[in-house]
C-alpha cells in the first residue's frame, strides 16, 4: 500500500454535496473506519436531515454501531464554521454530511462550504438534475470571490456492467471538471454499502471504499499545498 500522504498540522475539512439518496452518508461512515484503520485522524460533522431516500442521520449510525471516528451533531448555520475548526483533528479530517441540496440564500449549504477545503459532489450516472445547481453555485462563490473549496465529483451507485458512468464521467470531464477515480458501486446485497446503516462497515483491503478513502487522502493533500 502506498503510504499516506502527510496533511497539515491543522487538518483539512471536506463537505460531501448532492443529491438526497447519492450515498453521502454511507459514503462518509465508511470512509471514516476505513481512515481509523490507517491512522488518519478523522472525525466527522453531521449537518444532514435525511429524507425520504435515506436511512438515517450519521450521527444516529454512530450511536448504532462503531464508526471507528467521532460523529458531531452540527450547530445552527452561523455556527457551522467555527465549529469545524474546533473538532478537525490535527493532521487529519474532518468529513461533513450535508442533506439533499437546497439552494437559497441563507441555507445550511454556503455555511459549510464556507468552512471546507474540498468540496466532493456524490453523484449517481442517472441524476444529474441538481448537479448543475450546485456547479453553478460553486461557480458563483468563485466569481465573486468568495471563498470557494475545491471540487470533485464522486460517482456512486455505479453499476460497473453499464456505460452510463463511464459516457457521465467523459461529459463531466469534457466539461473540465474533476471526477475521482474511485467509483462507489450499487449493492442491494444483505451486506452492501446500500444496507450498511446501523451496523459497523465492513473494512475490506482493496475495496471501493478503501481505494476511496486513500484518494481523498492524497487529494486533500494536494489542495491545501
Amino acid at each position: 500500500m502506498p503510504e499516506t500522504p502527510a496533511l497539515p498540522p491543522e487538518g483539512v475539512r471536506i463537505a460531501f454535496v448532492g443529491k438526497g439518496g447519492s450515498g453521502k452518508s454511507t459514503v462518509i461512515g465508511h470512509l471514516l473506519a476505513h481512515w481509523a484503520e490507517d491512522g488518519v485522524p478523522a472525525a466527522a460533522l453531521d449537518a444532514d436531515e435525511p429524507g425520504d431516500e435515506e436511512n438515517g442521520s450519521l450521527v444516529e449510525w454512530a450511536d448504532l454501531a462503531d464508526l471507528g471516528a467521532p460523529v458531531y451533531p452540527a450547530p445552527s448555520r452561523s455556527g457551522i464554521r467555527e465549529r469545524a475548526k474546533q473538532i478537525t483533528p490535527a493532521g487529519g479530517v474532518l468529513a461533513v454530511d450535508t442533506g439533499a441540496w437546497v439552494r437559497k440564500a441563507g441555507g445550511t449549504h454556503f455555511a459549510v462550504l464556507s468552512a471546507v477545503d474540498l468540496a466532493v459532489l456524490t453523484m449517481a450516472p442517472t441524476r444529474m438534475d441538481r448537479a448543475g445547481s450546485i456547479l453553478a453555485a460553486l461557480e458563483h462563490l468563485e466569481s465573486v470571490g468568495a471563498h470557494c473549496p475545491k471540487l470533485r465529483i464522486l460517482l456512486t451507485m455505479t453499476n460497473p456492467s453499464a456505460a452510463a458512468a463511464d459516457e457521465q464521467e467523459a461529459a463531466l470531464t469534457d466539461a473540465g471538471y474533476q471526477v475521482l477515480r474511485t467509483r462507489v458501486p450499487r449493492s442491494d446485497s444483505r451486506d452492501g454499502y446500500g444496507q450498511a446503516f446501523g451496523w459497523p462497515p465492513r473494512l475490506v483491503s482493496g475495496s471501493p471504499m478503501d481505494q476511496l478513502a486513500a484518494e481523498l487522502v492524497a487529494v486533500a493533500a494536494e489542495v491545501v499545498r
